[in-house]
């Protein structure tokens, strides 16, 4: 693998996590904006942990690319099962921080809207 061929796999990988980071941009810019609280933090904590779990599992795909790059083909083989967990561990992650958004959310919801008594 070139140079310059493994320099497009990565900016094509980067590029379909693009869409996904930049909104997560736009959710922490909006959660800044909200007076510090429980929910805030919840909030950002959240969108934190999704974009940290985006970017690990960008740098988590590319690692076979660059081992092949670099001609240790030895290494792949057991790479596998150790990505596998990775990217296990990162879905877990993942879905904790999606919790912790739709939680800050709903009590957000919550304590805005007066409930029928």
């Amino acid at each position: 693998m070139e140079s310059t061929d493994l320099l497009m796999t990565v900016l094509s990988m980067a590029a379909v996590r693009l869409p996904v980071l930049i909104a997560l941009t736009i959710g922490v810019v909006w959660v800044m904006d909200v007076p510090r609280g429980p929910v805030r933090t919840g909030a950002l904590a959240g969108l934190l942990l999704l974009a940290a779990t985006s970017m690990f599992g960008l740098l988590a795909s590319l690692l076979p690319l660059w081992l092949i790059n670099s001609g240790q083909y030895g290494s792949i083989a057991g790479l596998g099962m150790i990505l596998n967990g990775v990217h296990f561990a990162l879905s877990l992650v993942e879905a904790f921080g999606l919790v912790l958004v739709v939680w800050a959310l709903t009590r957000a919801l919550r304590g805005g809207v007066p409930r029928p008594a």
